[in-house]
Order: structure tokens, then C-alpha cells, then sequence
């Protein structure tokens, strides 16, 4: 078995070439391929376009439930800073996945990554409290909930616009030790307009306590990684610790937040 390399990834399976051919050097092809690849998930960054106004309409449903002493404090956000999969994280995925004799091709190619992939658009919704990520990934499960259960109106909006995935997130915060292989935690969605199946959304569910370490373990490890640089195995299990760690903050702070609030209620 044989890893690929960009340039043989692209020379072996990429056929959609324009009128002028195939560019004569390996690093026209790469751009040419890159163009053609983002403008391919600009349709996915239009579906999640769309997919937050529906949902954050869900959420200020929600917020305006809170408790009235509640509702001015940071509930949510959300993270539309890149609404996209990047067309180097589109290949490097492609050849993570190519392991395969020199005449197969991988899994996920370019003639069928928009199936394959499931984040290729994606957006993040950031809350305060855990218990506030429960709030929100109830409210939008909800929407997709068996029949009898009464929608609101944003919830309907959002049913009949968008469908999710087996009608629910993939809870990937709490999971068994036995279970997790990386430090990320939080609940996963995959949505997609209800005529358009091959336009998926990633949506993630996170605390901002998860989310801050994510964004370091990104650009620490991932990136690194994603570059075939070496992480140093002391490293590796130092940053899945610290994930550890902010979860148990995120419990203490949910606990506190309990506790100040039965205080609260029995005076």
C-alpha cells in the first residue's frame, strides 16, 4: 500500500480539465484543481447561508425562554468565520483516505466528494454553559422529533426547509474513554436542504471553553499533521489532557451555575 502524493492524486484521478487542457506543470494543475474545488463548495457555503437564519431563529426562541434574569448573559454565537471547507483540507482528506494500489483510486475522490463529505459547508454554534449546548442541541433535534410533537414556529421552518441527518447530532461529548480517539468534544449535526441531499452542513454544538481548545489543537497539531510535520508524543497526550481538563470546568461551572440558581429560587 502506497500513500499518494498531491501531484499523483491529481494526475491519476482528476478528469474535469477545461477547454484548454491539462495546464503543462504540476503546480498549474494544483491551482487549476484548487479553483475548480471552491467553486464546487460555494453552493455548500450558500446552504449554510441559509441554514442559520433558520436555526438561529430556533435559538432566539430558546433564549427567550431563559429565566428573565438569565436572558441578557451570553447564551450563544455563532461561528461563520469559515462557512466552507478549504480545497487544501478537500485533498488532504482525499489523501489520507488513498491508501491503494497505484491503479485504484480513493474512497473519496473528485467525482463523488460532495457525497462523501459531510462538513464540506459548516458553521459552529458557540454557547456559554454546557447545559446551554444541551439547550440548544435539544431545540434543534426537536424540530425532527416524531409525529404529535408540536413545533414552533421557527422549528417548522427549519423541518421543512432542512432535514438532519437520522434526525439527530452525534453526541460526541460525552462518550466513553474507551470510545474517544480525539480530544474534540462536542454535538454533531449533519443538515441539507430538503431538495438539495448532496449540499451538507456540518453544524457543531460546543462550549466556549471547547471550542478555545479546539482552536489550539488546530493550529498546533492538526495543522501540523496535515502538513506530515511530526507532533511530539508528549505533546500529543499533554493537549488530549487539557481537553480533559476544560470539560471538568465545564461541569464545575454548570454545577456552580445550578447551585446559585436553587439558592436563588428559595429565597
Amino acid at each position: 500500500m502506497k500513500t499518494w502524493t498531491e501531484a499523483e492524486l491529481i494526475e491519476k484521478c482528476f478528469e474535469e480539465w477545461g477547454p484548454e487542457g491539462k495546464p503543462a506543470t504540476a503546480e498549474l494543475q494544483s491551482r487549476y484543481v484548487k479553483q475548480w474545488l471552491q467553486e464546487k463548495v460555494r453552493h455548500h457555503e450558500h446552504a449554510a447561508v441559509a441554514l442559520i437564519a433558520r436555526i438561529e431563529a430556533v435559538l432566539r426562541e430558546v433564549q427567550a425562554e431563559l429565566p428573565a434574569d438569565e436572558r441578557h448573559r451570553f447564551f450563544y454565537r455563532i461561528d461563520a468565520q469559515h462557512l466552507a471547507k478549504s480545497p487544501d483540507s478537500i485533498l488532504g482528506k482525499m489523501l489520507r483516505d488513498c491508501e491503494s494500489p497505484p491503479e485504484g483510486q480513493p474512497s473519496i475522490c473528485f467525482n463523488n466528494f460532495q457525497d462523501q463529505m459531510e462538513d464540506l459547508g459548516r458553521f459552529r454554534i458557540v454557547t456559554n454553559f454546557l447545559s446551554d449546548a444541551e439547550l440548544v442541541e435539544r431545540a434543534l433535534t426537536g424540530a425532527y422529533a416524531s409525529r404529535g410533537h408540536v413545533l414552533t414556529r421557527a422549528q417548522k421552518a427549519l423541518h421543512d426547509e432542512y432535514k438532519l441527518k437520522d434526525n439527530r447530532f452525534q453526541d460526541r461529548i460525552r462518550m466513553r474513554p474507551s470510545d474517544r480517539k480525539k480530544g474534540e468534544r462536542c454535538y454533531r449535526g449533519c443538515f441539507y436542504p430538503a431538495q438539495h441531499v448532496s449540499l451538507k452542513v456540518e453544524v457543531q454544538i460546543m462550549t466556549a471553553l471547547a471550542e478555545a481548545w479546539d482552536q489550539k489543537d488546530h493550529f498546533l497539531v492538526y495543522e501540523r499533521r496535515r502538513r506530515s510535520e511530526p507532533v511530539a508524543l508528549q505533546d500529543d497526550m499533554e493537549m488530549y489532557a487539557h481537553s480533559e481538563l476544560l470539560y471538568l470546568a465545564d461541569v464545575f461551572f454548570d454545577q456552580l451555575k445550578s447551585r446559585q440558581s436553587d439558592v436563588g429560587g428559595a429565597r
